[in-house]
């Protein structure tokens, strides 16, 4: 299965998308804990609360970004096909597909009893008009535009027949067409109200099992169950109404604040346990740890190729080596998470393990510097030139900046200093931080991107897949042999080929240092034991659509 997936906080780069996880990896309860007995059969009514770090600016797929808008809107929004998290696709509301032999045509064949809850029949003109919306330039689509590929257009064939044509072999379409970010709006909510997609509320009209009830922005998304719902995934393990009446998400940024609600019974799901709470919530008895490895790209530093401090590689190099990332992982989280060894996470299919290359040489990073002519100190301590400092600009904004990863970016300041470079850290609002990631104000970029393989590389380094078009290539490289690796991969469905590319593409990435790999997380959520069917689905996220209160 590919992914090409989200930024993971706005530090990461909101604008190319935010947030975590893809295929499933690794997921484990703790031996014991509350919830771990059979609970009998489903049963439908009751609602459950879930508490997540940070908020969506937005609540159109087709334009918004982060990872936690797809895994709210996920009950929200359906798909032609359903990802498995064995890589495999199921039909949802395409009930069969067909690949022409040159992998330039897929043809669905669509549910004939879908419809969108204004009424509206769901149909092979409606797919059209969504595809076409997601790459109008009016739309200003981001993330879903960048899914679609080489897409060239839709053909309405029959009422449940729909053909979709690229312009060239396109191995992640299948992936691609299974996300929350390409779900259906009601063809009519896109002619009426285009522009009020995103306010989240009565302008959206989708097929799912959920409809928005109530949005607080910044505080809370309160959503109501569909009752004639009847065309779940094929993933799942039923296709009828869900079994929650509904399910609210409460925006709760502070780390400790959101645990304890879940340990107190305020809210029924905390995601994202920092780690230091990792092993009090795994011994606690109120609820019960669930926890995986974060596959994809992990948290790192991407270094802005398009500014003059960092088109010369050696300046770049001077970060790889500069600062003690290992032994600030081990410090910070005290074993909880793992120093970053590649461009992508060791649970990634396709990892290249490329330790050799990432090590803390302090002596080579200041001899850099000496041949980069900062070879003068101020009074600070910092190196410079001609009376300039070698200053590394970093903005990340407020709201989707994590308490871990705010630390962890002030040890890497103080790592720098040691050196003798300047991190210059700068706090901002979302709109303000989203101006200057488009425009490419800034010299370092801090993101996790999350994905199940070598895929993931395609969005943050392919050279066309910039910021202010969509993409994550927040470092802004232009690299003839990188992109060569990278279609490669692109036009093969071969896994082993692809492999061979993405791992020859992480190892010309961390030779040119166009990223610093930092730590490797895991997603951690504290679980009350009312709560009965969890389970991950293949994009990583909770899968609220199979989950039920007992």
């Amino acid at each position: 299965m590919h992914t090409r997936r989200r930024f993971l906080s706005l530090s990461a780069g909101t604008i190319a998308a935010v947030a975590s996880g893809a295929g499933l990896t690794a997921c484990s309860a703790a031996q014991g804990s509350p919830g771990d007995i059979d609970a009998g059969p489903p049963q439908s009514g009751g609602t459950i609360t879930l508490a997540e770090p940070t908020s969506p600016i937005g609540w159109d797929p087709h334009v918004g970004t982060e990872d936690l808008l797809g895994l709210i809107l996920r009950p929200v929004f359906d798909s032609l096909v359903a990802a498995r998290t064995d890589g495999t696709f199921a039909p949802w509301l395409a009930t069969s597909w067909t690949i022409s032999p040159d992998g330039l045509n897929y043809t669905f064949t669509l549910r004939k009893d879908v419809t969108f809850t204004d009424g509206t029949p769901f149909d092979a003109a409606a797919v059209r008009a969504n595809f076409d919306h997601v790459v109008a330039p009016g739309t200003a689509s981001r993330y879903a535009k960048s899914l679609l590929g080489p897409y060239v257009g839709t053909t309405v064939l029959d009422q449940s027949t729909v053909r979709i044509t690229l312009s060239r072999p396109y191995s992640q379409f299948l992936q691609a067409v299974s996300s929350t970010y390409l779900g259906f709006h009601s063809p009519k909510a896109l002619r009426e109200h285009p522009h009020d997609l995103g306010s989240g509320g009565r302008y959206t009209v989708t097929t799912g099992a959920f409809t928005f009830a109530s949005v607080t922005q910044g505080q809370q998304a309160v959503f109501k169950r569909r009752p004639d719902y009847k065309w779940g995934p094929g993933s799942a393990k039923h296709t009828g109404p869900a079994y929650l009446d509904g399910f609210t998400v409460m925006f709760v940024l502070d780390d400790q604040t959101r645990v304890g609600a879940a340990t107190a019974g305020q809210v029924d799901i905390a995601d994202q346990v920092p780690a230091s709470q990792l092993p009090v919530v795994r011994n606690m008895g109120s609820v019960r740890l669930i926890s995986r490895d974060s596959p994809g790209a992990p948290y790192s530093y991407y270094m802005n190729t398009g500014k003059p401090l960092f088109s010369d590689v050696n300046a770049r190099k001077v970060m790889l080596h500069g600062v003690d990332v290992d032994g600030i992982t081990k410090g910070l989280f005290q074993g909880q998470y793992q120093p970053a060894s590649s461009v992508l996470s060791p649970s990634t299919r396709d990892f290249a393990d490329l330790a050799d290359q990432l090590g803390y040489h302090p002596d080579r990073a200041e001899s850099l510097l000496a041949a980069l002519g900062y070879t003068d100190t101020d009074g600070a301590g910092y190196r410079t030139r001609n009376g300039q400092r070698f200053a590394v600009r970093m903005p990340f904004a407020t709201a989707n900046t994590t308490d871990e990863r705010r630390a962890f970016n002030t040890a890497v300041q103080d790592g720098l200093k040691q050196i003798g470079v300047d991190l210059v850290l700068t706090e901002l609002d979302a709109p303000t931080y989203i101006n200057r990631a488009r425009a490419g104000d800034y010299d370092l970029s801090a993101l996790a991107w999350g994905g199940s393989d070598g895929a993931v590389l395609w969005n943050l380094f392919y050279s066309k897949n910039l910021v202010p078009v969509g993409g994550a290539n927040v470092a802004w490289v232009a690299d003839q042999t990188l992109d060569a690796l990278l279609t490669g991969a692109e036009n093969t469905t071969d896994q082993d080929k692809q492999r061979q590319f993405y791992r020859q593409a992480q190892a010309r990435v961390i030779d040119q240092a166009y990223v610093r790999p930092a730590y490797v997380a895991k997603r951690g959520l504290a679980v009350r034991p009312e709560v009965h069917g969890f389970s991950f689905d293949a994009a990583g996220w909770p899968f609220i659509y199979d989950i039920w209160r007992g």
